[in-house]
Formats: C-alpha cells, sequence, structure tokens
C-alpha cells in the first residue's frame, strides 16, 4: 500500500497532533514494512525530515496554513507522484482518491463558549473539508457519535482508539526533575490551560480539600491556549505561597518523572475527544481522579475514581479519600489505551474497506 501523509505537524505543532502522526507513521513503518509511506512537510522542515528518518519519503510545500497545504500540496502531491492507495490528513481533508481525516474532535461545534472568536472561525473550516473525504477518523466511539449528531452528512466516521506515546513509557534515565518536588509529595493536573480544561476549579478543590501546601503542592503542567479562565483568590492565594506550581510546557522525560512520581493526578477537563493525559498517568502508575464524562468512562473504565468536574466539594472530597488511602503505584490498562499497531491495523483497515466497495 502506498499512503499519502499530512506532515505538517511532523517537527513540530500542537502535542495531540504531533504525537499522533509520529506515533501512526512509526508504528505503520514498523509493523507494514512493505507499504510506501509518503509524507508532505512545510518546506523549512523538509531537510530535518529527511535527515532524522532516511527511510521515509519526503516532500515540502513552501505553503505554510495547514488547511491549505491539504487541499493544495497533498492533491499536487497526488497527482504528481501517484497514485496513492490512501490520503490520511489531520483535521483538514485533501479530498484526494480515497481520503481519509483523522479528527481530534468537534468540541467547537457542540460547545462553542469554550472557544475564541478566532478558534471557531478556524475550526469550523474541519467539518467543511470533511466532506469531501471518504472516512472520518477519530479517537473514541463517544467522538464518533458527536462528529455524526453535529456533521449528519458525514456517512463513515470510525474509531481507531489510540495508544500512549512510546516517549512517555520509555524508561528516562533523568532523576527527580525538580530538586523541590519529592516523590509522593504532590499532586499533578496536566493540560492546556483553557476554559475546557477547567484547571482554575481543580485548584478551587485541591485548596478546599486543605491537603495542599508549599511541602505537597498541586503541580499544572501546561501553557496557556485559546479562551483561559480567570482564577478565584483563592486560586491566585495558592499560588502565591507555593501550594500551587505552574511549569508550563515540559518535555517527555520530565513529563514521564512527574506522572511517576506524583502522589495522585487529577484530570477535570469539562469534555474531551478522548482524554490522553490520565491514560498517560495510569500506565505511569499514578492514582486518577477524572471527569465524569461519558468519553472518559469509554476510555479510561474502572480505573479512576469519577467526579463531577463542575463540583469543587466532590472533588475535594475526592482527593481527601485517596489522600486518606497509603500511596500506591499500579500500573493499570485502561480500556482506551491500544497498542499503536492495533491504531494502525484500524486505520489500514478502514481504507481496505473504502477500496473493496470501489
Amino acid at each position: 500500500m502506498r499512503v499519502l501523509f499530512d506532515g505538517y505537524w511532523w517537527m513540530n505543532g500542537p502535542p495531540s497532533g504531533h504525537m499522533v502522526l509520529r506515533e501512526v507513521v512509526g508504528a505503520w513503518r514498523q509493523f507494514f514494512p512493505a507499504d510506501e509511506l509518503h509524507l508532505v512537510v512545510p518546506a523549512v522542515d523538509l531537510s530535518h525530515a529527511r535527515a532524522e528518518s532516511p527511510d521515509l519519503v519526503f516532500t515540502g510545500t513552501s505553503l505554510r496554513f495547514h488547511p491549505l497545504i491539504n487541499s493544495v500540496a497533498l492533491r499536487h502531491t497526488d497527482r504528481r507522484l501517484g497514485p496513492f492507495d490512501a490520503t490520511l490528513a489531520q483535521n483538514f481533508a485533501a479530498g484526494t482518491r480515497n481520503s481519509g481525516v483523522f479528527v481530534h474532535d468537534v468540541l467547537f461545534q457542540s460547545n462553542p463558549e469554550w472557544f475564541t472568536r478566532t478558534e471557531r472561525i478556524y475550526l469550523s473550516l474541519i467539518p467543511r473539508f470533511a466532506r469531501r473525504a471518504d472516512i472520518v477518523f477519530t479517537s473514541s466511539r463517544t467522538e464518533v457519535e458527536r462528529i455524526k449528531a453535529w456533521n449528519p452528512e458525514l456517512q463513515r466516521v470510525e474509531s481507531t482508539g489510540l495508544g500512549v506515546p512510546t516517549a512517555i513509557t520509555r524508561e528516562h534515565a533523568s532523576t527527580e526533575a525538580d530538586p523541590e518536588l519529592h516523590p509522593g509529595r504532590f499532586l499533578l493536573t496536566v493540560g492546556r490551560l483553557n476554559v475546557r480544561k477547567n484547571v482554575g476549579t481543580v485548584i478551587d478543590a485541591v485548596v478546599r480539600s486543605g491537603r495542599v501546601s508549599s511541602d505537597f503542592p498541586l503541580v499544572v503542567v501546561g501553557s496557556p491556549d485559546g479562551r483561559t479562565e480567570t482564577l478565584s483568590a483563592a486560586a491566585r492565594t495558592a499560588v502565591t505561597d507555593g501550594s500551587v506550581r505552574f511549569t508550563g510546557a515540559v518535555d517527555d522525560a520530565r513529563l514521564a518523572w512527574l506522572y511517576r512520581q506524583c502522589r495522585m493526578m487529577l484530570f477535570m477537563s469539562l469534555d474531551e475527544g478522548y482524554g490522553l493525559p490520565p491514560i498517560e498517568a495510569l500506565a505511569s502508575g499514578a492514582p486518577v481522579i477524572a471527569s465524569d464524562r461519558p468519553v472518559l468512562h469509554e476510555v479510561l473504565g474502572d480505573a479512576v475514581t469519577y467526579a463531577d468536574p463542575r463540583d469543587t466539594v466532590a472533588i475535594a472530597d475526592a482527593v481527601a479519600a485517596e489522600l486518606d488511602h497509603p500511596w500506591r503505584r499500579e500500573s493499570s490498562q485502561a480500556p482506551g489505551n491500544r497498542p499503536w499497531a492495533d491504531v494502525v491495523a484500524a486505520i489500514r483497515a478502514g481504507y481496505q474497506r473504502e477500496n473493496a466497495r470501489r
């Protein structure tokens, strides 16, 4: 099979998009070595991409706008170097023969209040482009239903699942990432800092629990992104006195250490297309308190404690209850954590079914 990939995020990009592209291509190359994989990347990344992955075929494009790359550069590459048996894009379908697109979520349709006007305008292109795809892939069954509910014209939407990034499961040689953090002596929350990720409520809840301090802080990993929230006075005080610490974005080695050494991980997102951080935490052995949302029940199963993400009292009670137990580190296999070989096999099978229909 000859496969043409949207490589816009191959070198840089949103963490989830970059990770999915790298893991899918890596697993595809490993488990289906007879297939030819071809990626279209921004021209500024071309030489680095070729040097880093000489066994892959790369083509550069001078276009810089992701939807334009997929609608012009991918189609041009398909005409010039094709035919390809499949084209896989992220978010913006190319409209080539046997075109597939991986859509992370359509929360911007179901909950536009969580996004800025600029984000909504940009993201509104996703369903428009998806209409020209032969098949739409997404990560969870819950998101399949959301995509279909808001876009009934899309006939073929399939769930592939996702796996834990290999960078998280890899054994890192690093010791403590922060000399002021001690194993089992901090709480952790991970996610971009915006309204949907609900970090302000997490801070309010752990402060209410009375269990955080400068010696036992809540560590917040993530960078501001999109529509941000305003912290309460109590939350601002907790930041000032060291009970809450913001790290910004961190590299994979440090994130892996934080997962493995935290006392527990909290994930109180208002909704997700999948919800990768709690799956990463479970795979690293951390206890998890997660939002009581359908998608998280789907991908996390019975491996976590659930709480209403808008109820600070319920979250605070769950934190206190977990801290009353001895610290435990038991790696858990969440239902949504699929081997990357299975993810790629699901995508590949989708294309094969589409080919068989022709």
